[in-house]
């Protein structure tokens, strides 16, 4: 048990009789981040008897993951001599422990629709571009400004992850004066 830790919500349960191998199939839709979620269906322990409670249950890898939530196809089988009426399946309520009682039939479920169980398509990031911020003053504050600026507006576009900051990295910094040139201080920087 030392594998299983919470709860896991699920979108839909199935349970079928297979009478060629003798075994019950139980199977979830469950909702599940793909990159840290394991989650599996396990007898419930402290059932009597354990062969017809189960637990859809897993563990969240620690750390920071991408927010992702898709629905992925689980299962598990037990023996079984007989068909029985249904089996109860433990999962993931609203404020406590959901309890569902599974009719078992003889026909497999259908499988997911294409594409609703894969992880969405990721945005490629920006390709970088170059800004110049600058600063009559020779204010290097005020000419990092400018560029942070200038990426901002460059960058913004369609609405962004508000998880994803704009930044720039300090390519050069130069400074101007005298002569017939605009004088000040230039920070040319690539963003992305």
């Amino acid at each position: 048990m030392s594998t299983c830790g919470k709860l896991f919500q699920v979108d839909k349960l199935y349970a079928y009789f297979v009478a060629a191998h003798k075994q019950v199939v139980i199977v979830a839709d469950v909702f599940q981040n793909p990159t840290a979620d394991h989650v599996q269906i396990c007898p419930n322990p402290i059932a009597i008897p354990p062969a017809r409670e189960f637990l859809v249950i897993g563990t969240t890898d620690p750390g920071i993951h991408p927010q992702l939530k898709v629905k992925r196809r689980i299962s598990t089988t037990f023996v079984s001599d007989l068909t029985p009426k249904s089996v109860i399946v433990y999962t993931q309520g609203i404020d406590a422990p959901a309890r569902h009682k599974v009719p078992v039939g003889m026909a497999a479920p259908p499988p997911l629709p294409p594409g609703e169980g894969e992880p969405p398509v990721a945005v490629p990031p920006h390709a970088p571009i170059e800004v110049t911020g600058f600063s009559a003053t020779f204010s290097l504050e005020q000419a990092v400004q400018d560029a942070l600026t200038q990426a901002v507006a460059k960058l913004g576009g369609p609405p962004r992850n508000p998880d994803v900051a704009i930044e720039i990295d300090i390519l050069d910094i130069s400074a101007r004066t005298g002569g017939n040139i605009r004088p000040g201080l230039f920070v040319r920087a690539s963003g992305r």
